[in-house]
C-alpha cells in the first residue's frame, strides 16, 4: 500500500473504523503487516480479512466506505481473490441495509452476519 493509494481510500475507510477495531495506525499496520487486504476504487475501498471458522476459511469484510457503486464494483475481484485464497463464503457484519442491496447477489443474513458461500 503506498502512501498515496492510503490518502485516497482513508476518507472512506475512517467513518466505518469502530473503537473495537482500533485506531488508524493500527488498520495500516494490519494492511501492511498482510493481515488485512485493502481494495480501493475511485471514491470508495473495502477491508478485508481472512478468518478460520467453524465451516472453514472465509474472508470476512471488515471495513467497507465511500460510494456505494464503487464498492459494489469492487465485489466480484474480491469474490475471486476470496476463492483464489481457499475462502469457501464471504461474510459481511454490517448495517441492516447491506442484506437489501446485496441479496440479489446471493448474501444472505445469518444472525447479525450476511453470508454467501463460494
Amino acid at each position: 500500500m503506498t502512501p498515496q493509494v492510503w490518502t485516497a481510500c482513508r476518507s472512506s475507510l475512517l467513518p466505518a473504523l469502530r473503537a473495537e477495531d482500533g485506531d488508524e495506525a493500527a488498520l495500516r499496520a494490519e494492511i501492511l503487516s498482510g493481515g488485512a487486504q485493502l481494495w480501493a476504487g475511485e471514491g470508495g475501498a473495502l477491508v478485508t480479512q481472512c478468518v478460520e471458522g467453524p465451516e472453514g476459511r472465509s474472508l470476512h469484510v471488515w471495513l467497507a466506505g465511500g460510494r456505494l457503486a464503487t464498492i459494489l464494483s469492487l465485489r466480484p475481484g474480491v469474490e475471486a481473490w476470496a476463492r483464489g485464497h481457499g475462502c469457501r463464503a464471504i461474510t459481511i457484519e454490517g448495517r441492516r441495509g447491506w442484506a437489501r442491496v446485496l441479496r440479489p447477489d446471493g448474501y444472505r443474513r445469518h444472525g447479525e452476519i450476511l453470508r454467501r458461500s463460494l
